[in-house]
Formats: structure tokens, C-alpha cells, sequence
């Protein structure tokens, strides 16, 4: 942030005091919460990577539109088991997002935007769920305007790393880390789980797991738990990563959701109207 942040914080809150808030509170209601996790990212990167995109993402997008930016929130799940990964249970994770909104909503904001640095499909599927339960049973969210906003929805046109299985501390990541914080990337000590296990994730990021069941029987619910030979946990090459690509990338993701922000907030009456609607399969036939 090139300013001093003793005497102007704005736009990170938690560098700021009871007064500044107060005083951003009479000429704007929105607000920005970067949400991130502490899990593994190989041996090249740090436990808080995605973390560091989170705070890093979430101040350059609020001083792009001039929205306060919420302190990040780092615990998750991550579905990861090897040393040093956090798991928070996707019940509680949603029950700590939805008492922050509940809290920053009693101060007066109404436009909330949180910016998802992780993925983790039950992380993803609770969040989301528990998000519209809150639109839809809490009365104090009646004019509030929630947009969940996952990073990768806003990579660059020519960022190919999904279409190549590079999920997870790969060179995507790893060069975005390499631009922001790259003391803290290790490619000395850069490996690689063993092939078939890299071939087999990049095929489908939730390759990781296996599934156990006490009886095979589609009745019975399995038991999910990470592969046990995956002993470094990274999706993807890293080794073609660049502080380079790292900026371009970051460049890309930031424009697209400060552009994003700034359309909603154009367009944000607080006034719910009917949309399309689309129900999930039915899940109840034979």
C-alpha cells in the first residue's frame, strides 16, 4: 500500500479505528471480505497461500472502487489431512461467515462482498447454501445484496491453468505468490506427488480422495478421506511458474472484479425482484 497507513488505513478495517469506520458508514454501505484458508500447498509454498491472495486481492480491489475491505477470513476447509493443513468443518465455516455478516450488518452495512480464495467443492457447496439460508430466513439481509465472488471466475481470457489441471499449488498459484510474497516461495525444495497421482489429479481436482464403505451398496455412505500416498499435495507444474505471470495474472483478477463491484454497486437498489429459476435433478426417482 503506498501510503502511510498510520494516517490513512483506508481501505484495510482493521488498520483503521471506531471514528474512520464511522465516518465510512455515512457515505457508503458496501463492504469486502476476503475469505481464505491454511492448508497445503507442496513444499515450495506456505501453509497461507491462499491466504496471501486473499489479503493481497481483497485491498487492491478495495482501493480499485473505494470499498472498505473486511479483515480475511483464514479458517476453512480444506479436505487436505498432511501437516499443518487447518480443517474447519464446512458447518462451521458457514456458521463463522454468516455471524460476520450478521455483525457488520448491525453496523449499517448492506452490500456484501466476499471474494473466495478457495475452492474446495464442500467448502464451496456450504458457503453457497448457507449464503442464500441467510437471504432467505434472516430479516435484517430483507435489502441486503450478497454476491459471492470465486477469483477464478475473473482469470484472464488467455490464463489456460484450469483447462490444463493445474488446480492447486501449481504454476498458477505459485506465480501469483512469486509476485506478491516470493520470500516465502521455495522452489528449491520444490516435489512432486508420483505418477499415476499427478495424472489422476489433473484430471478432476476431488481425484485426491478415495472413498470406504463398509458395505458396497449405492444405500450406504462412504467415507471420504485424502489418498494416503499423496504425500505433498500439489495439482499442477510449478516449475513453469514466473514472478511474470504471477503479475499478469493478478493484473487480470484484479480489474475484472473491481469492474464486477462496480457494476453491482450501480446497480444495487436494495429492492429483490423475481428471477429465473432453475431447480436442481430431482433426486427422488428410482
Amino acid at each position: 500500500m503506498n501510503k502511510n497507513i498510520a494516517n490513512d488505513p483506508f481501505p484495510v478495517m482493521e488498520h483503521m479505528t471506531v471514528k474512520m469506520v464511522r465516518e465510512y458508514l455515512t457515505r457508503s454501505k458496501s463492504i469486502i471480505l476476503p475469505m481464505g484458508v491454511i492448508e497445503q500447498h507442496g513444499y515450495h509454498l506456505p501453509l497461507k497461500t491462499d491466504t496471501i491472495l486473499a489479503n493481497h486481492i481483497g485491498r487492491m480491489v478495495g482501493e480499485q472502487t473505494g470499498i472498505i475491505v473486511a479483515p480475511t477470513i483464514h479458517q476453512s476447509f480444506s479436505g487436505g489431512d498432511l501437516p499443518g493443513t487447518i480443517n474447519i468443518s464446512p458447518a462451521v465455516m458457514s456458521l463463522v461467515v454468516r455471524d460476520t455478516l450478521v455483525s457488520l450488518a448491525a453496523q449499517g452495512f448492506r452490500n456484501f462482498y466476499l471474494l473466495l480464495c478457495h475452492g474446495g467443492s464442500e467448502n464451496a457447496r456450504a458457503l453457497d447454501n448457507a449464503l442464500k439460508l441467510l437471504l432467505r430466513l434472516n430479516p435484517m439481509f430483507e435489502n441486503a445484496l450478497i454476491a459471492l465472488m470465486p477469483t477464478w471466475k475473473f482469470r484472464p481470457d488467455d490464463d489456460n491453468s484450469l483447462d490444463e489441471g493445474d488446480w492447486h499449488a501449481g504454476w498458477n498459484e505459485t506465480s501469483r505468490i512469486m509476485a506478491l510474497e516470493p520470500e516465502l516461495v521455495r522452489m528449491d525444495e520444490l516435489e512432486l506427488d508420483a505418477e499415476p497421482l499427478m495424472k489422476l489429479m489433473a484430471e478432476h481436482p476431488d481425484n485426491y480422495q478415495r472413498a470406504e464403505k463398509i458395505v458396497d451398496d449405492e444405500f450406504v455412505v462412504p467415507r471420504m478421506s485424502q489418498k494416503p500416498d499423496i504425500k505433498v499435495g500439489v495439482m499442477g507444474r510449478p516449475e513453469k511458474a514466473s514472478p511474470e505471470i504471477g503479475r499478469k495474472l493478478i493484473e487480470g483478477i484484479v480489474k475484472g472484479m473491481s469492474d464486477k463491484v462496480l457494476e453491482l454497486e450501480a446497480k444495487a437498489d436494495g429492492v429483490y425482484k423475481e428471477v429465473a429459476f432453475t431447480p436442481e435433478p430431482l433426486i427422488i426417482k428410482k
